[in-house]
């Protein structure tokens, strides 16, 4: 009994010992607390204030009056650069290449002979045309006096007429091969292509030569049906070639397609280019900016100032020192700018920077 309360003597001694400590610790922690609390009030009060500040503080924007001005449209479309003639010669009777008169690129005459492919027999078949020709003409000619004297009969002078047109129809043909054992060059032009080297073997139909007119260009684009909608006819044009980036050549746009290819899906327009210094060659690729449509005295803007919402084109505006925000309808553009249809009157003051940082209503300033 004695140990026991004497335990009992010893814990209440302990915890009045303890009781001040904790009373101190407590109210430490209380002193924490309050100073914790009192700086995120303050924390809270200066940023609500910095926030209404900011509300009220002017924004600044660069802004652009409205102007009307007349806008072309383009479209642009690449296409493949060709002589205004081009034509290729063949050997229609074949044989072999006996000589050669002509190198790529040189220049050459009407009717000028650039190679000879086999042309003694060829020749040969030719002059024996020529004088078939001449006899069945003088028979036909000889039947016709007998028949005018009655000494023959209409069924005979048809005959004779008949083998006299038979005989010519060789004679042409005899002539064409003629031509291209010579390959004769059909215009002025340039050797744009040579098929065959000395001592070749050629087939019957066989290219030689391929010859071009290169003082003018035609090149061929494809229009797509959704830009040639409403366009009757066509007048100008800009070309660029890869070899001269930073020229532009005159176009003159000369042949419409008013029905679609099977080919390209696409309506083709054939562009004829001045090409009299023969800088261009055939084949060269070209970038044509097509003029589709002309708009005069219409609005336009930047097309940087214009920002979509859903499928709703805006504007930002200022009136006084207040911005607002426009619905517009568009229409025309190309890289810089679009027309304006509706929306925009000229004089209006279009804010051009700082538009993503104001909304309808908010105060702002205008940078010079």
């Amino acid at each position: 009994m004695k140990d026991t309360r004497k335990s009992d003597n010893q814990t209440r001694q302990g915890l009045r010992g303890a009781a001040p400590r904790i009373v101190i610790a407590a109210l430490i922690g209380v002193v924490l607390i309050g100073t914790v609390v009192a700086r995120t009030l303050h924390v809270n009060s200066t940023g609500n204030s910095e926030a209404e500040d900011s509300q009220q503080r002017p924004v600044p924007v660069r802004v652009q009056p409205v102007e009307t001005q007349d806008f072309i449209e383009y479209g642009e479309y690449f296409g493949t650069a060709r002589g205004i003639l081009e034509a290729e010669i063949t050997a229609g009777a074949g044989g072999q290449v006996r000589a050669l008169k002509a190198e790529k690129g040189e220049a050459v005459s009407a009717g000028q002979s650039l190679a000879e492919i086999d042309l003694r027999r060829v020749t040969s078949h030719y002059d024996t045309a020529v004088l078939n020709e001449r006899l069945a003409r003088e028979a036909y000619e000889r039947e016709k006096g007998f028949l005018e004297r009655g000494n023959s009969f209409q069924v005979r002078v048809d005959e004779r007429h008949l083998a006299w047109l038979r005989a010519q129809s060789e004679h042409i043909d005899a002539e064409r091969m003629l031509e291209g054992a010579r390959a004769l060059a059909p215009f002025n032009g340039t050797v744009v292509r040579r098929y065959v080297e000395l001592y070749d073997e050629l087939e019957p139909g066989d290219p030689s030569f391929r010859i071009a007119d290169l003082s003018q260009l035609k090149i061929t684009v494809g229009i797509p049906e959704a830009d040639v909608a409403g366009i009757h006819e066509l007048d100008e044009a800009e070309v660029y070639f890869t070899a001269f980036p930073d020229r532009r050549f005159e176009g003159t746009p000369t042949a419409f397609a008013r029905a679609r290819s099977d080919r390209t899906l696409s309506y083709d327009v054939d562009i004829r280019v001045e090409n009299p210094d023969r800088l261009i060659l055939s084949g060269q690729t070209a970038r044509v900016r097509l003029v589709l449509r002309r708009f005069p005295n219409v609005v336009v803007v930047p097309s940087r100032a214009i920002y979509a919402r859903g499928n709703r084109s805006l504007v930002m505006v200022v009136e006084g020192s207040t911005a607002y925000e426009r619905e517009v309808r568009t229409g025309a553009s190309d890289r810089t700018q679009t027309v304006i249809l509706e929306g925009l009157n000229a004089g209006d003051a279009l804010v051009v920077e700082g538009f993503n940082r104001v909304s309808d209503g908010t105060s702002v300033t205008v940078r010079d």
